[in-house]
């Protein structure tokens, strides 16, 4: 539980270019904000120390924000680099697909001056 007061200042969050559109604190524990702005930057605040946890460019300005709780996102582990394919399974891959036929380009209209 809080115990400020109602619309007392806790804490400044530093490094937002451009205006704020949506704020979220999620809950259960961890004391996080995310907001997003017309910076195009979703950022996730720790609120007991004010520091930057996460900072994701987005291509386009977002203007509101639903985070769910069904999914442990504060859990999750870094992702493992991508597998790459051998040089000769991409070849195989390319060779088995059918050829697309390019469609035949048109000649230009001409305009036909009135009678």
């Amino acid at each position: 539980p809080n115990s400020a007061p109602p619309g007392r200042l806790l804490r400044s969050l530093k490094g937002v270019a451009g205006g704020v559109r949506a704020l979220l604190c999620p809950p259960p524990a961890p004391p996080l904000v995310a907001s997003c702005g017309l910076d195009r930057f979703l950022r996730v605040h720790d609120l007991s120390n004010g520091r930057l946890r996460h900072k994701v460019y987005l291509k386009s300005p977002l203007t509101c924000l639903l985070l769910s709780s069904r999914h442990p996102w504060q859990d999750e582990e870094e992702l493992p680099p991508p597998v790459e394919l051998k040089e000769e399974e991409g070849d195989a891959l390319w060779d088995a697909l059918e050829p697309v036929p390019t469609p035949a380009k048109r000649g230009k209209k001409r305009k036909v001056l009135g009678l």
